[in-house]
Order: structure tokens, then C-alpha cells, then sequence
């Protein structure tokens, strides 16, 4: 199944992009493209557990989602349920003289809907990472 692999550059300070990024109640309301619903299941000390409604290339999926934080720096992800189970990402936070490289590593796991997306999936997994990134950009870059 697809590896993936993307890194931009937003211009905003690393503690802000990265709660941003993980005010996961909040992602509906500010990326609703992205994100249909995200509902909070549990929080148990730097572990978070979410039940999402997302778009994913071009698909929209419902997965329970594991987040294991290192504020800023770092937020792995477990797919637990979903057309994507088992997949797991991991996006990093490093600070850079432009503001923030957000770089974003995935070992996907298709099925059902995004089993449809073939031998595509790598190039539209990507480009859906890139687009959601370049829209938390606009926001954080934001006076």
C-alpha cells in the first residue's frame, strides 16, 4: 500500500500551527472541506481519540483515529478503524527561519472507498495531504 511522504513550509510560529492542528474540535468549523465531523472520544494524557467524518483523496471516510502528541513537535497517528485501518502517520513540527516545516510520513492502508482510487492512491493521498496543509497555512500565517 501506498508510502507517503510531503513537506511545506508555513510561515507561523511552531507552537501555533501545531495547535491548530490538534484543536481537533475545532477543525470542522475552520477546514470544513476536510473535515465533515470530529468528535472527540477520549483524552488520557498525551493520547487522543477521535471519530472523524474526512475527506480523504477525494473519498469521504468514517475512521476512529489514535493520536499520540508531543507538543509541538510531533503528532502520530493510528487509523483504527475505517477505510484506512491499520495506516499510521506521523507529522512533524520542526522550527525553521521561514516559521514551521510541517513534514507529514504515511504508511496507508486501503480499503472499501479508497481501495477504489487503484494505483492513484500515492499521487491523491499527497496531493490531499498538500491541499489541507496549504489550507492550515492560510489560517496560521493570518494576522
Amino acid at each position: 500500500m501506498p508510502k507517503v511522504k510531503v513537506e511545506k513550509i508555513i510561515k507561523a510560529n511552531r507552537e501555533r500551527v501545531f495547535n491548530m492542528v490538534t484543536d481537533f474540535e475545532n477543525l470542522p468549523k475552520r477546514f470544513p472541506q476536510f473535515f465533515k465531523s470530529v468528535k472527540v472520544l477520549s483524552r488520557e494524557g498525551s493520547t487522543v481519540t477521535t471519530e472523524d467524518q474526512v475527506v480523504m483523496a477525494g473519498r469521504e471516510v468514517h475512521q476512529t483515529v489514535r493520536h499520540v502528541l508531543t507538543p509541538p513537535q510531533l503528532d502520530e497517528v493510528y487509523m483504527l478503524s475505517g477505510d484506512a485501518k491499520n495506516s499510521h502517520v506521523v507529522t512533524r513540527y520542526e522550527t525553521a527561519p521561514e516559521g514551521t516545516k510541517v513534514i507529514v510520513d504515511g504508511d496507508f492502508k486501503l480499503a472499501g472507498k479508497l481501495k477504489l482510487v487503484g494505483f492513484m492512491a500515492k499521487g491523491k493521498i499527497e496531493k490531499g495531504i498538500e491541499d489541507v496543509i496549504d489550507e492550515f497555512a492560510k489560517v496560521a500565517e493570518a494576522p
